[in-house]
């Protein structure tokens, strides 16, 4: 999807709005371990690139840091123009584009002779209570929604981010990026309603939700990742703003049970039951097998 026809689409209904530009904020304890559900070994927090070096990870990650190829010739034009940036990953030693990502993007800064004190790596949970988040919160406001996640630091604001995967290469999609250029990320549809919480109010989102919805279908053709931020806004408690979110996925996919059940528990979140109950039958309308579904279902009516 080109973001022009996003643009377009929100120029329609709302304003136009000013950039995120909030700031990490720092832990103190480093690689701290937890397991996941299946007694994988995962890291939990602010880490570094040494632990990811030893078992149980260096399988992946010493191999894919080593495969890498850095185009060099755009490389040696970013050296000089990364020496005040800071940079911070957030990704998952559980995710598999994580794994296949992080060991380049560590590549390609070392090549540009960042320091290790200017790159700070948080590695987020998978558990379902605490998904996508750090025990100590590095994440919080950040609308860390996909991993793994390079936000580019200049003067303590962000002045941009790479979201999963690169457009086109890492060091093409940095160098526009520090270079001033626009620059949008593979999910253009969440960073332009991540703008827009920034300056306009839920309640005129709300107005023109059913609206916008029926512009985006117009243009999209990918899974633009909406349950998935709506989902992390929920777990932040910023409920108003994942219910907009949350609703606009089954409003563009009206097909998927997983987007109601989603919202289903997003209505459960601000108790509001018989909204919840009227989406977790919807899910179970679409997929009569949907566990999450039916046990809420069954929760509702004790």
């Amino acid at each position: 999807m080109k973001v022009i026809h996003i643009m377009l689409v929100l120029v329609l209904y709302i304003y136009s709005i000013s950039c995120h530009t909030q700031t990490a904020v720092q832990s103190t304890t480093t690689n701290r371990e937890s397991v996941d559900s299946r007694g994988n070994l995962i890291l939990l927090g602010k880490s570094t690139k040494e632990r990811l070096q030893q078992e149980p990870f260096s399988s992946w990650f010493n191999k894919n840091y080593q495969d890498y190829e850095i185009d060099s010739a755009t490389a040696e034009k970013l050296k000089t123009k990364l020496k005040n940036k800071r940079f911070v990953i957030f990704m998952g030693t559980w995710c598999g584009d994580s794994r296949q990502e992080v060991p380049k993007i560590y590549r390609l800064l070392e090549y540009c002779a960042v320091p290790t004190s200017n790159i700070q790596l948080v590695n987020l949970d998978i558990h379902d209570s605490v998904y996508k988040q750090s025990p100590t919160h590095e994440e919080k406001g950040l609308d860390i929604h996909r991993v793994p996640d390079l936000l580019i630091y200049e003067n303590k604001t962000e002045i941009g981010r790479i979201v999963e995967k690169p457009v086109n290469s890492w060091e093409r999609d940095l160098l526009a990026i520090v270079e001033g250029e626009k620059y949008q990320h593979n999910y253009p549809v969440v960073a332009h309603f991540q703008k827009l919480f920034q300056s306009v109010s839920v309640d005129k989102i709300e107005k023109h939700i059913a609206k916008i919805a029926d512009s985006l279908k117009l243009h999209i053709t990918k899974n633009e990742g909406l349950q998935s931020y709506g989902t992390i806004l929920l777990a932040d408690g910023q409920h108003a703003k994942a219910l907009i979110i949350l609703r606009l996925n089954t409003l563009l996919y009206p097909a998927s049970a997983n987007g109601f059940a989603a919202l289903g528990d997003a209505y459960i979140k601000t108790a509001e039951r018989s909204k919840a109950k009227e989406n977790y039958d919807q899910a179970l309308r679409i997929q009569p097998t949907h566990e999450k579904a039916a046990m809420m279902l069954t929760q509702l009516m004790k």
